[in-house]
């Protein structure tokens, strides 16, 4: 269910930021993404309370119209490398 208000002055867009990283040379990503995961989640929670709307968007596996929730379900997975940074993003409402 979407809770986003029908107009908004101002959002927050989450671009590329929910991925697999399973690319080549994406080993090294983590270790880099995590810290960059955890400050954007804290800012997230703060927009979010203060009534800002967050709009994530994702072209991942080419595809714009994607389902969110079937993506971050398989980014959870144990054995993919950016279950740790999807994790500090997750959706909380």
């Amino acid at each position: 269910m979407n809770h986003a208000p029908d107009q908004a002055e101002t959002a927050l867009l989450l671009i590329d930021v929910i991925n697999p990283i399973d690319f080549k040379g994406g080993e090294k990503l983590p270790a880099h993404a995590l810290p960059m995961a955890r400050s954007l989640a804290a800012f997230k929670r703060h927009t979010k309370a203060a009534g800002v709307p967050v709009i994530y968007v994702n072209d991942n596996f080419k595809r714009w119209r994607s389902d969110c929730r079937k993506l971050v379900e398989h980014c959870l997975n144990a054995h993919v490398r950016g279950k740790p940074v999807i994790a500090q993003l997750r959706f909380r409402r």
